[in-house]
């Protein structure tokens, strides 16, 4: 059996919807609508190919549900310019 070499690994979550509406006292509202990618990668994920250890990895619902949080308590600075 032939020995491999992971040169690279990578995984997440695609297209995970984000919309935030920000209500201003004068009435005026704001509306961010847009799709996230959160990707994780690097060489510590290895053991999870190599050795079936998981424990390095984060749920894909879990990315998706740190998308949400963060587009929800950040200042609306930063989420209605998305980068």
């Amino acid at each position: 059996m032939e020995n491999s070499i992971i040169k690279s690994q990578a995984y997440g979550k695609d297209r995970v919807r984000v919309v935030r509406v920000v209500r201003h006292a004068d009435g005026w509202q704001e509306i961010a609508d847009y799709w996230v990618c959160c990707l994780l990668s690097g060489e510590e994920f290895e053991t999870s190919y190599t050795k079936g250890d998981n424990k390095l990895v984060v749920a894909t619902d879990s990315q998706k549900n740190t998308v949400y949080y963060l587009a929800k308590t950040l200042p609306a600075e930063k989420v209605m310019v998305p980068e």
